[in-house]
């Protein structure tokens, strides 16, 4: 397989925020999760470890002084590390529908090697003067193309989907309690034409972009205006951010 098309278990990856002055968010999770993925594609997890992630971090320092950091860790247990600054973050988008890669159940939902569908669908977005993309199976949206969506019903519950391609998200997780304190409920199940047609509001989460409102599909608005699930979402998040438990210092920046 060509490195241009890359095989899934050619490698696995997760990508976090980072900040020069407080190191990684939530890297306990994201490295869990990637151990979790690593074991699924069949990857050798011997270098998929904190010690070696913190000394290739501090071997390659960022340039920039907060964004986004991605680790990916090869069949080969190359690791290596890109940085990239954050472009949308906590505002309201519009999204477009894209037709969902398919893949066999053992890779399906996982940060794998042969990502580049999803890149390319973020591309096709934004050529279409969209901010995200949306993954579509069956009728029903299984993922974003860089976040998770929620769809919120007239009843205050927050949809989930439970589709094996989904990937499991590290910020929703994180933020998975508050909501429910807030008074939603949150429930997994097909995020189909019906329940996003007649929903209150959605929103996608990420590490990537914070919290998005998703205020039209292909053009059509949806929602009725609620910002409710919204502003929980991004004051959660908020305080996540300024808690200085879930950051791992790497630098050693002084502020």
């Amino acid at each position: 397989m060509s490195e241009l098309n890359p095989s899934p278990r050619s490698s696995v990856f997760t990508t976090m925020r980072f900040s020069q002055e407080r190191g990684l968010f939530l890297f306990d999770q994201h490295l869990a999760r990637m151990l979790e993925h690593a074991g699924k594609l069949r990857i050798d997890e011997n270098n998929i470890n904190r010690e070696s992630f913190l000394e290739l971090l501090q071997k390659n320092p960022p340039q920039i002084s907060e964004g986004l950091v991605r680790i990916e860790c090869s069949k080969d247990s190359e690791l290596r590390v890109a940085y990239r600054p954050f472009t949308i973050q906590n505002e309201a988008i519009d999204a477009i529908a894209v037709p969902s890669p398919i893949w066999p159940p053992r890779v399906a939902g996982t940060k794998h090697g042969a990502w580049g569908a999803y890149i390319e669908a973020r591309n096709y977005a934004e050529q279409k003067g969209a901010d995200l993309a949306l993954m579509v199976h069956d009728y029903s949206i299984v993922d974003g193309d860089r976040c998770t969506p929620l769809v919120m019903d007239e009843d205050g519950v927050v949809w989930v989907s439970h589709a094996n391609s989904s990937v499991s998200s590290i910020t929703l997780s994180a933020i998975h309690d508050s909501i429910l304190e807030s008074g939603f409920h949150i429930q997994q199940g097909n995020l189909n034409e019906r329940l996003v047609a007649r929903c209150v509001e959605a929103v996608a989460v990420g590490s990537g972009v914070g919290v998005l409102k998703i205020d039209s599909i292909d053009n059509e608005p949806i929602g009725n205006g609620s910002t409710h699930l919204y502003d929980v979402c991004v004051n959660t998040l908020d305080n996540k951010y300024n808690n200085p438990e879930n950051w791992e210092e790497v630098w050693g920046y002084v502020a």
